[in-house]
């Protein structure tokens, strides 16, 4: 199998994956949250990897910096479902809600970062860069602007913003599976 076909199935798995877990897995009740968690974390740490892959075909500063950001804010988030999934009680609970919406709105900051890193290389179309900028940028935005409680009342509005940036993501793999090789 060839780097970019890997790097490709890295950006669907990411995509998709914790997708897949949370409405496969725990909204059916197959697993049980904290089983649901683990699952998608494996499909989540994709991200980076699938980042760090291409930004070893072309090296530049945003997306050297949107790597580190991503990396930075997906373990924070791992960590706040950790806590949450353990259903230690109501206070565990208020404590891994106000990590994670400052985890994944860093998260998506960095996948910012990493879309405007593609907008000055031609690894992806330009209208794919500018997707993926524009996508990650508003969920960053709609994460940072509004307060915990202002977030649980919007709760309607995250999954479609989380389903968009996937789809992005799924596309990256398609284009990247799709690339020509490099020399």
């Amino acid at each position: 199998m060839t780097d970019k076909m890997v790097n490709g199935i890295m950006f669907i798995v990411a995509g998709l994956g914790s997708i897949a877990a949370y409405m496969i897995l725990g909204e059916t009740g197959i697993l049980d949250k904290s089983h649901t968690e683990k699952i998608a974390a494996y499909g989540l740490i994709t991200i980076p990897l699938a980042f760090m892959m291409t930004r070893k075909v072309v090296k530049n500063t945003f997306l050297d910096s949107g790597l580190l950001v991503i990396i930075v804010g997906l373990t924070m988030g791992l960590i706040s479902d950790a806590i949450n999934s353990a259903e230690l009680g109501a206070e565990s609970k208020s404590i891994g809600e106000v990590i994670a919406w400052t985890a994944w709105s860093i998260m998506y900051f960095g996948i910012f970062l990493s879309g405007l890193g593609y907008l000055r290389t031609n690894l992806f179309p330009q209208w794919l860069s500018g997707l993926l900028s524009f996508t990650s940028f508003a969920m960053f935005a709609f994460l940072v602007l509004l307060n915990g409680d202002q977030l649980s009342n919007n709760s309607n509005i995250v999954p479609p913003l989380w389903m968009l940036n996937s789809l992005v993501l799924v596309i990256l793999g398609v284009f990247t599976m799709r690339r020509a090789q490099e020399s």
